[in-house]
């Protein structure tokens, strides 16, 4: 018995229509999440034709998700917001990241990791 295998094919032109659709309808900024490889679709394509859609901010989970758009030379806004104890947030502050900090102790790291790259400049 052959067993077909699922496929998933991704139209960016279609991720570029849609977040134009949703950009169109309000006067907010529009943030396009990319997490997770673009959820299996490829961060960098679907950031490029989510941005070109008229989206001013990407998503991202992680630190290394956020580096790596960087990166691709993607300059947009770009939010990362799950944090591990050893992330390297002075390597975010110096690729201009914006991050969320969820307790006291990221909030300590991350202003440590600010001071860090503050006082190498």
């Amino acid at each position: 018995m052959t067993r077909e295998l699922a496929e998933a094919v991704v139209d960016l032109a279609a991720v570029t229509g849609n977040v134009e659709l949703i950009a169109g309808a309000t006067t907010a900024a529009v943030m396009a999440v990319v997490k997770a490889d673009g959820f299996g679709h490829g961060a960098v394509p679907a950031a490029m034709a989510a941005l070109a859609g008229g989206a001013t901010w990407l998503g991202v989970a992680t630190a290394a998700e956020a580096l790596a758009l960087r990166e691709a030379g993607i300059t947009a806004p770009v939010l990362s917001w799950l944090h591990g104890p050893y992330t390297d947030y002075a390597a975010l502050a110096a690729a201009g990241i914006d991050i969320s900090v969820n307790t006291v102790d990221q909030l300590h790291a991350f202003s440590g990791g600010m001071l860090l790259w503050m006082s190498s400049r």
